[in-house]
């Protein structure tokens, strides 16, 4: 899905095309994005442990792993077990600039944790556990 990885490759052209037709961004701040992700993540992707790890840097109070099991689970929209660039900027761009709309749907995804379209009462509790 988004970018190879390795070290000093550019985006290629159709996911950059693809993240200007589904994102609030321009060419150059996509580019900027992907050198910081790739930086961040040579391989070009980050794994569950690392976003918690990422999380716990900004959040040293909160309880980061279980928070994190469902965020990690609404970025990782293919379910492949690694968040991709492409996953990550839409992700950003959800919850920078979406619509009301578009945040309210990304959040019911992220507590919908067994993507059966409801919230049931089990689902509730582990959220705010």
């Amino acid at each position: 899905m988004g970018g190879s990885g390795s070290k000093g490759k550019k985006l290629p052209k159709d996911d950059l095309d693809f993240l200007i037709q589904n994102t609030n961004f321009t060419a150059a701040q996509i580019e900027e994005w992907y050198k910081g992700f790739i930086k961040d993540c040579p391989k070009g992707h980050l794994t569950k442990e690392q976003f918690v790890k990422v999380y716990k840097e900004f959040f040293p109070s909160g309880s980061a792993e279980g928070f994190c099991e469902h965020v990690f689970r609404t970025f990782d929209t293919d379910r492949s077990g690694f968040i991709d660039f492409k996953e990550f900027l839409l992700t950003i761009n959800v919850t920078s600039s979406g619509s009301a709309k578009e945040k309210l749907q990304w959040a019911f995804k992220m507590y919908d944790i067994n993507n059966d379209g409801t919230i049931d009462e089990f689902e509730m509790i582990k959220i705010i556990e």
